[in-house]
């Protein structure tokens, strides 16, 4: 039974996608990952299962996360709603209200 649940990754590698609210309080939601970041950023820019839900969540970011308990070594992808544009775009770095705050997938 344990070996139907073994599903190899050979990177050992995730690809959360949370949705963000503007202000750190409210909660962020794990809405999914990908193993791969290609098939993470499409999920993200093309908006897939509506996950800026009407502009609840107007920051989206990905996190590379290893295996294990409280991944701090790992890698952010942010983004912002762009409304002209009508999608998710790569912002540079992550909000400012948002500079102390890890692990927002998992953890």
């Amino acid at each position: 039974m344990k070996e139907e649940y073994d599903f190899s990754n050979k990177n050992r590698l995730i690809f959360t996608i949370t949705t963000v609210r503007k202000d750190p309080v409210k909660n962020p939601r794990c809405v999914g990952f990908y193993y791969n970041l290609v098939n993470a950023i499409t999920a993200v820019e093309e908006n897939h299962g509506d996950i800026y839900e009407e502009g609840y969540y107007p920051y989206c970011v990905i996190e590379a996360v290893k295996e294990g308990i409280y991944c701090i070594d790992r890698k952010e992808f942010w983004f912002k709603w762009n409304k002209k544009e009508n999608g998710y775009k790569p912002i540079p770095s992550k909000p400012e209200n948002y500079r102390t705050v890890v692990c927002f997938g998992i953890g």
